[in-house]
Order: C-alpha cells, then structure tokens, then sequence
C-alpha cells in the first residue's frame, strides 16, 4: 500500500511532467495546433492519467499561470518597499527568457483564448497592485482592465518584433504611461 508521502510525490510529478511538457511544445507550436495527445507522448503519461490531473488543456494553461502570477506576488512582497507595479520587472524578465513560448502564448500565434487567460492573469496582478495604492475598487477594475489590454499588447509587440526595445527600455516605458493614470486616480 502506497503511502500518501509516495502518493503526494507521484501527483506533483506527474502534474510537473505535464507543465514542463506544456511549455516544451510552446517553444514549437502555436495554442491551436497543439494536442492534449502531443502532451502526453511528450510528458510521458497516457490521456486517462492527463484527465486524473486536468479536464483540458486551458486548465493545464491555467494551473501554469497561476503558478506564475503566485511566483510574482511571492517576489514582490518579499519587498519592503511599496512600488508602483513592481511586478513588472520578474514578468518582463520571464517573458524574455521564455520568448519563444510567449510567442505562442500571446504572440501573433497564439489562439484568442490563451492570450485572454494571460492577460487576466496580469490584470489580477495590476488590480493586487491597485488596492496596494488605495485606487478604489471600482476605477481600480476599470483601470486594471485598461492597463492590462496595453501591457499585454506592447508584450505580444515585443516577442514578434526582432529589433525591439531592451527589456529595461520597455519597462520604463511602460511605467511612464501608467504613471499619469495612477496619479490621476489616487487623487479620486
């Protein structure tokens, strides 16, 4: 009889061999030509035991960024100082290690329900950043939406164009543009 130890490990192991393999094929093809079949043969697990973990592959996707945006948060509150979107830094960064994976996340070939799910998941991280500044929670959601529809199309932007701007580049810039917006709220 297997213990729950053995069990525990067994579940985040195979539960890792499907992200890992999730990401591997994004590096080699877009959202809607990839299979829950082409995840297991490349994770190594046979579908029943994919759907003993997930009911489809956008909750495999989503598990993934959820995780990311957790990671995110994690990292910025180990921080003391309260700083206006300091998330921005690890997600940029992550994208630019990731680039070719972002390419087929929320890239030119990415499918139009991959890169909602991202761009939820930034607007959760603008709106945990939001409450953090005292925006109140209705322009806070409206903002958050606005700012996230921008952010993630100067990324979708930035991983399609060859000569683009340097991660710090896009980072000032894109604090630039949600410095007026911010401070514009507050004041509300």
């Amino acid at each position: 009889m297997l213990t729950q130890t053995a069990t525990d490990r067994r579940i985040l192991k195979t539960r890792l061999a499907l992200r890992e393999a999730l990401l591997n094929l994004l590096t080699e093809c877009a959202w809607d030509e990839l299979s829950i079949q082409e995840i297991c043969e490349r994770a190594n697990v046979g579908r029943s035991t994919f759907y003993l973990h997930f009911d489809s592959k956008d909750a495999l996707l989503s598990e993934s960024l959820n995780d990311l945006r957790d990671a995110l948060i994690a990292h910025t509150d180990l921080h003391t100082e309260v700083r206006a979107f300091a998330f921005l830094p690890g997600l940029l960064a992550h994208m630019e290690e990731n680039r070719r994976v972002f390419r087929n996340v929320i890239g030119r070939r990415s499918g139009y329900g991959v890169e909602r799910r991202f761009r939820e998941m930034v607007f959760q991280l603008i709106e945990k950043d939001l409450a953090k500044q005292n925006v109140t929670e209705t322009r806070g959601h409206m903002l958050g939406r606005y700012l996230a529809g921008g952010i993630v199309d100067l990324m979708a932007w930035w991983v399609d164009t060859p000569d683009a701007p340097t991660m710090n580049e896009l980072e000032q810039f894109i604090l630039e543009l949600v410095a007026k917006p911010l401070k514009n709220n507050n004041r509300t």
